[in-house]
């Protein structure tokens, strides 16, 4: 049906067994249900932490957002006239030199500068379109090859189609900075839960933690689980979380830097990483590049997956040392 949009905000599935001794709060942040699990600690301990990383979150939204009314460094620098230096908040320059490295690593499957090419697509933004836009709108709003520029402290842009949007990594960013709050506060078990974006530490009562990875095809079904316990950050990026079909075809918002267009080679793409940040990039990264992007993982020994565009599953080394395929 032309205009159809779902949403599914839980990419993940929790499935370990709750226990009575489980803290859990839903809060809403970054566009997305975020779902905080501490265990085995004190509950008003636990009630505290969990509002401050909440709000600690909510704080880098209000950084890293391009798409609410709060002004922001990311906005200002979005509208600066191309060649003239903006100063950047630090966390946001950090983030940036981050995204930038993992943009050339990837081959550009990863890129920070597609503010102005994902809002014409409409994907984060409401009233959502029914249509794709139309091919000279697409190439107008490719930035060009190396847009990004610093000069000591300062960013400049060389282009007006050069926009920043940290969608793709900012989430990533907001959930480390969720778990550093909550271990200053002395939790030492939780796990945090972002609309599929995922970092647990510790264990689930003495045992690991447990992690469906959805189906990208069938809401109620899992590919597989992994256990992890200590410190591990899951994170899946997939074609269903935000998307709509127009004249049969399906339309994502995981876009090609490229062609402009919705990557088309993936599914659904899972990696494990250190952190959330890195996980969240690199996840996007690899559902552009598709299977082939399975390589560049596993010298980075970062487990990873992907459902290619046809449905099939492909795990690389390190992934397939600890993921548990569905029966």
């Amino acid at each position: 049906m032309a205009g159809m949009f779902r949403l599914f905000p839980v990419l993940f599935l929790l499935v370990s067994c709750s226990n009575s001794a489980d803290m859990h709060e839903t809060r809403f942040i970054m566009g997305t249900l975020v779902e905080f699990t501490v265990a085995d600690a004190d509950p008003e301990l636990a009630e505290n932490a969990i509002r401050q990383a909440a709000e600690e979150m909510q704080r880098i939204d209000d950084m890293f957002t391009i798409y609410r009314e709060r002004d922001n460094s990311v906005k200002r620098f979005n509208r600066s006239r191309p060649g003239t230096s903006v100063r950047l908040d630090n966390e946001v320059a950090r983030i940036l030199s981050l995204a930038l490295a993992i943009q050339q690593e990837s081959n550009g499957a990863f890129n920070p500068a597609l503010g102005r090419l994902n809002r014409l697509w409409g994907f984060s933004m409401e009233p959502l379109p029914s249509h794709p836009p139309s091919e000279d709108a697409i190439r107008a709003s490719i930035p060009p090859a190396g847009c990004i520029r610093k000069d000591g402290n300062e960013w400049s842009r060389t282009s007006e189609r050069c926009e920043l949007d940290f969608g793709a990594i900012a989430k990533g960013y907001a959930i480390d900075r969720g778990i550093a709050v909550l271990r200053r506060a002395g939790i030492q078990h939780a796990i945090i839960n972002a609309g599929g974006d995922i970092r647990v530490i510790g264990s689930h009562h003495g045992k690991p933690w447990r992690i469906g990875l959805r189906h990208p095809r069938s809401a109620g079904d899992v590919l597989g689980t992994i256990e992890v316990k200590g410190d591990v950050s899951i994170v899946t990026s997939g074609d269903y979380e935000r998307f709509y079909i127009d004249r049969g075809r399906r339309y994502h918002h995981i876009l090609d830097p490229e062609s402009g267009h919705p990557a088309a080679l993936s599914q659904s793409a899972t990696v494990i990483a250190e952190t959330a940040t890195l996980a969240d990039a690199w996840s996007t990264a690899l559902f552009v590049l598709g299977p082939t992007g399975l390589k560049l993982l596993e010298r980075r020994q970062m487990p990873a997956l992907v459902v290619d565009r046809r449905g099939r599953l492909h795990v690389n080394g390190p992934m397939r040392a600890i993921f548990q395929p569905a029966s």
